[in-house]
């Protein structure tokens, strides 16, 4: 193996990282971001990520200006003291960041909550299919009462292609939406998720629902919600930066959020569950 590649890792996975050595192995891989899951008793998803790759939660960022080796699923390697050495590629800890976790929107006035929902539900396109919508009307009605979480989101989970389907996203967005608001109902939604999501859905999307159970997200994520309680100016640049991650994943993560708004406050629960497959601009 050639020299370390120094990484900016997320104190999120701290722990898997600095720990004592414990297997890895490639478990997907796209062109910017692989995705290596680490053994032990407390099983953790590392996604070693280009400086172009959507800066996920459990990212460790590549910071020299050459690329490492393309890594395939399958790949095994070793992860311990600050090194994950996989492939013929290793990757030293050279400085630490810490995941968005959005907070606050508890305080932000009803009105005001109301007006970024209208906003975004009058222009941004409901990215699910009738059965999810379904689920998600359901999810917010029963979650709303304070029942059980549990049938709609076995509904939603893995539903929809890729490696965080269309579902999960939409959930992972609830979540994060929910822990912002301080509201009771993340820990009954995230429960629920968390018992479900390694047997309903991929190994990658459940590990980060793991995440957006603990309030830890994408910074695009963030700046929407940090926009919907208190720069409305910024809901055009914040929402459009937000759908522009992945191929679906960022519409399904905003109609996450406007979930969780719906969730916490009844009174938008319509605006929510009433949205049409697409939304006039």
């Amino acid at each position: 193996m050639g020299r370390p590649y120094p990484v900016a890792a997320s104190s999120a996975v701290e722990l898997a990282l600095v720990g004592p050595e414990r297997p890895a192995s490639v478990v997907a891989a796209t062109p910017l971001a692989t995705y290596v899951s680490v053994g032990g008793p407390d099983p953790t998803i590392l996604c070693i990520a280009s400086a172009e790759a959507v800066r996920v939660p459990c990212a460790i960022v590549v910071e020299a200006k050459a690329r490492p080796s393309p890594l395939t699923a399958g790949t095994i390697g070793t992860v311990g003291s600050g090194v994950l050495a996989i492939g013929d590629s290793t990757y030293r800890v050279s400085r630490w960041w810490r995941p968005p976790r959005p907070r606050g929107l508890g305080t932000v006035p009803p009105g005001r909550l109301a007006a970024a929902v209208g906003w975004l539900t009058g222009r941004v396109a409901d990215p699910l299919d009738p059965p999810s919508r379904a689920a998600v009307a359901d999810l917010v009605q029963s979650v709303g009462a304070g029942g059980s979480a549990l049938p709609a989101v076995a509904q939603l989970l893995g539903r929809g292609p890729g490696l965080t389907p269309t579902g999960d996203d939409v959930l992972a967005g609830a979540l994060v939406a929910l822990c912002a608001l301080g509201s009771p109902a993340a820990g009954t939604l995230g429960d629920a998720v968390l018992a479900a999501a390694p047997e309903a859905t991929t190994t990658v999307s459940a590990a980060l629902l793991t995440h957006a159970a603990r309030g830890e997200c994408i910074p695009q994520l963030a700046d929407l919600i940090e926009a919907i309680g208190g720069d409305e100016g910024a809901l055009p640049r914040t929402a459009g930066a937000l759908l522009a991650v992945g191929h679906c994943s960022g519409a399904g993560l905003l109609h996450g959020v406007l979930v969780g708004l719906a969730i916490a406050h009844s009174r938008l629960s319509y605006s929510v569950t009433a949205l049409q497959p697409v939304v006039a601009a």
